[in-house]
């Protein structure tokens, strides 16, 4: 009997984490199973055979993601002739809507089962695109109620496990370590900067954010900057856009948990590490920003009203959102001063971010996810 193969689909920093550890999880339970795939270093840690690194392709709207356009057409070329040549047993598509969906119609006509771990966030959108998506794929494994409630009314197959960074997100060091680490003073505000880990997300947002903060420091004269390095990958461009910024700050590489821990506030791109902060309890401001033509679009087919998860799960605005037109330096820095002032605020975010993690789901969603594959593989 020939060995099982999974193929395994990322293309952003965030889903390169998520695959990694799901990864790990199935070979725990089934260590004869092969894996191969698109994606970073983390799953190529994890024991994947990487044909393409894509991490730092992962993009928002229309505009941001054309520079790629060429490039994922190769990529799409090359996972094509493994599909067909080397016909995977299962594939795995984590987040990245766009492209994914297209492998999972792909897929669908080579009759390769397809599971989406991290899926789309097409419970946000309109309900035709969540009924195709649900169409096409084989197996949803879903981290959030909500999801799971919206993809199995539009007839997917769902397996509900809860949200994998539960287990994960923990300092590795105690705030008194990290202050010390990184020179820090416990008496003085500390405001973590999580400019994002997509490219363009970098270079609309790290800008803004550190004239904002340059702004701050004019206000409040013994503030603390802190700026969180999402991948390697992302290095040189964030060094250059600090260079020109003459702003003093100290980036941090590696564990970002350990930056939200002694924060007292964070200005954080919206994604992922919204929710690595709300586990944490650490107060925030979440920001974005896209093309016009990103934004237009949005306008017409996004149905919530809010973009940021801790606000989406708490199904109201707990977290403030600065978005699009609305992101400004000088909103962004009032917003930033008035909730530094307001000590009762900060706490009440905290309580409503304690209620948020308590929806996430109990630990071991991980495990849950890889059993479920497993068994499809197996099966």
């Amino acid at each position: 009997m020939s060995a099982r193969k999974i193929m395994v689909s990322v293309t952003e920093v965030s889903g390169d984490l998520h695959a990694a550890n799901l990864v790990q999880a199935i070979k725990k339970i089934d260590p004869g199973i092969e894996f191969v795939g698109i994606g970073g270093e983390k799953m190529e840690q994890a024991g994947v055979e990487i044909r393409a690194k894509t991490v730092h392709m992962g993009t928002v709207g229309i505009i941001e993601g054309a520079k790629y356009y060429f490039s994922f057409l190769k990529i799409e070329s090359k996972i094509k002739r493994i599909l067909k040549e080397e016909h995977p047993d299962l594939v795995i598509l984590v987040d990245s809507r766009d492209f994914n969906l297209r492998l999972a119609r792909l897929a669908r006509k080579l009759s390769i089962p397809t599971v989406y771990y991290i899926a789309p966030p097409l419970w946000a959108w309109n309900d035709w695109q969540t009924k195709r998506a649900a169409r096409n794929i084989t197996k949803i494994i879903a981290i959030f109620f909500l999801e799971a409630e919206i993809y199995r009314k539009a007839g997917a197959n769902v397996s509900l496990v809860g949200y994998p960074l539960v287990d994960l997100v923990k300092p590795s060091m105690s705030k008194e370590e990290t202050l010390q680490k990184f020179g820090l003073d416990a008496a003085r505000p500390i405001i973590g900067l999580f400019p994002g880990s997509r490219g363009h997300e970098i270079t609309r947002l790290l800008p803004l954010m550190l004239k904002a903060a340059s702004k701050l420091d004019k206000n409040l004269k013994d503030i603390q900057f802190l700026l969180a390095e999402a991948s390697p990958v992302f290095h040189n461009k964030i060094a250059r856009i600090v260079t020109r910024s003459k702003i003093s700050i100290k980036t941090v590489s590696g564990n970002p948990y350990n930056l939200m821990n002694i924060s007292d506030l964070l200005i954080v791109t919206s994604g992922t590490a919204t929710l690595e902060a709300s586990l944490l309890g650490t107060p925030m401001i979440i920001v974005y920003k896209t093309s016009l033509s990103t934004w237009l679009i949005g306008q017409v087919l996004i149905k919530l009203p809010y973009i940021g998860l801790p606000n989406i799960i708490a199904a109201k605005r707990i977290v403030p959102e600065l978005v699009g037109f609305r992101l400004t330096v000088s909103h962004l820095a009032n917003t930033t001063l008035e909730l530094l002032r307001d000590e009762e605020k900060l706490e009440q975010m905290r309580v409503e971010l304690r209620k948020v993690t308590q929806k996430l789901g109990k630990p071991g969603a991980v495990d849950r996810a890889a059993r479920v594959v497993v068994e499809m593989v197996n099966n």
